[in-house]
């Protein structure tokens, strides 16, 4: 059986490795932060952070607020590969339902788990792959861009994060995915989600700037919880020479005012928290995936019983036919 699985789930990372195009949608969000960040964002929140400590600002403090909003980008970015990825991985299962190769492995002597089984594993997959290099890219930068202040805890946290992340998303979004049969719904639900998940997590701007409404909303996205693990990680040490270089008072504002912590209903929610929910959210969507699968289960067996019985009844009023027939004709 478990061989069974890892062929499965290499034919699905084949399918999705062998389309570009898939790659390149995986990474559209997280370019697009990249992107804004750049050409105009950057300089935006820097500028403004340095109005704030006011003409008096130092090299130093210049340096580290720089160093600081990098981080806060660049876990940004990270935060929206670990959520697209998975979502563009699910289009194997959509593509298998148009091509009636899900009718095939359903006719065939494969269990009914392993199909399954293998769409979540190969989505888990390549949510790793390529979050582990955007990972690696982030890291990069912070080192050429001089911006690393990362312990090695704050690595092996963000390594985790991203274990974390994946895992979450990939549950979330197969669970949603499995309710889509078409390829147009499934686009539609890709560029839709793709756009605005970078908004809803906070990588477009700090979840602070939104309305209350909006940020409580944010809190019921297991993303948001992710991309607040990742600030926590990334920008830690930076916010701490920011502390450094102007004063601690305004490096915890500034902290506030980035969602290193979330507003959970008028309460604020640390690291430990994040950590808490994102892992419960595996195990909830985990569950209702399994428990839509028995209830997609029960539907087919009570199909397949209707028209058993519809065969059975037509097969009698067949004979029944034949012998009215056969007792005219004598």
């Amino acid at each position: 059986m478990t061989y069974l699985l890892w062929r499965l789930t290499a034919r699905n990372l084949k399918v999705f490795f062998k389309e570009k195009a898939n790659v390149f949608f995986a990474l559209l969000a997280p370019l697009i932060v990249l992107a804004l960040y750049v050409l105009f964002l950057g300089r935006i929140q820097i500028d403004g952070i340095l109005a704030a400590l006011g003409d008096g600002a130092s090299a130093a403090a210049e340096t580290a607020v720089q160093s600081f909003c990098n981080s806060w980008m660049l876990a940004g970015a990270l935060s929206c590969a670990c959520i697209t990825v998975p979502l563009c991985a699910c289009g194997v299962m959509v593509t298998d339902k148009t091509r009636g190769i899900t009718s095939d492995f359903l006719a065939s002597p494969v269990p009914r788990w392993a199909p399954a089984a293998s769409y979540f594993v190969s989505v888990v997959l390549a949510g790793l792959a390529i979050g582990g290099a955007v990972l690696g890219i982030c890291f990069v930068w912070l080192a050429v861009s001089g911006s690393w202040y990362l312990s090695a805890a704050d690595v092996f946290g963000c390594i985790g994060t991203v274990i974390l992340s994946v895992l979450s998303s990939s549950a979330f979004l197969t669970f949603i995915i499995g309710f889509i049969r078409t390829q147009g719904a499934f686009m539609g639900v890709n560029v839709i989600f793709g756009t605005v998940i970078g908004f809803l997590i906070g990588a477009y701007m700090p979840i602070g700037y939104f309305p209350l409404g909006v940020q409580y909303f944010t809190l019921f996205i297991p993303g948001s919880w992710s991309a607040g693990m990742f600030r926590n990680f990334i920008m830690r040490g930076a916010l701490e020479e920011v502390a450094r270089a102007t004063s601690q008072p305004f490096a915890d504002a500034l902290g506030s005012e980035f969602s290193m912590t979330l507003n959970g209903f008028g309460t604020e929610l640390g690291l430990p928290v994040m950590a808490a929910v994102l892992a419960g959210s595996v195990v909830l969507f985990a569950a209702l995936a399994l428990l839509a699968a028995r209830l997609k289960k029960r539907r087919s067996v009570r199909a397949g019983t209707i028209e058993q019985h519809a065969g059975t009844r037509e097969q009698h009023a067949g004979k029944k036919e034949k012998k009215e027939k056969e007792g005219t004709e004598k």
